[in-house]
């Protein structure tokens, strides 16, 4: 009888462990466009962040970054030549030196071409 109570201990634990470190490791995808930005701020301010040693405060949280376009590509837009913000679908109706609001997960600075980068981005008008 002590020798089933222990197998079932046993088994009822691997159980549990592989159920939670399956649940730990295929999380669901976060919805980006549905999340609040936990920081608001222009896009010189997010490189800031990373110059000062303070990249625990953005890095992979949901943003919302202000600046003008400095350049345009078919899912890629700069803003103030120091924010890359990539886009899921193709970027339309925007013109360079427009003043525009993108929210999305800030992802990494770039140090080689001192520019943050923001993927999953959805403008915000």
């Amino acid at each position: 009888m002590k020798k089933q109570v222990k197998i079932v201990i046993t088994l009822v634990f691997l159980f549990l462990s592989v159920y939670f470190a399956y649940n730990y490791m295929y999380q669901d995808h976060r919805d980006i466009k549905e999340e609040k930005a936990v920081v608001l701020i222009s896009a010189s301010e997010l490189v800031s962040y990373f110059n000062e040693n303070n990249s625990e405060k953005v890095l992979n949280k949901t943003v919302q970054v202000s600046g003008i376009i400095t350049e345009i590509d078919t899912k890629n837009i700069t803003l103030d030549d120091k924010v890359q913000c990539s886009f899921d679908t193709e970027i339309k109706n925007l013109n360079l030196n427009e003043t525009i609001t993108v929210k999305g997960r800030c992802i990494g600075f770039d140090e080689l071409f001192d520019v943050a980068k923001i993927d999953q981005s959805s403008i915000i008008k």
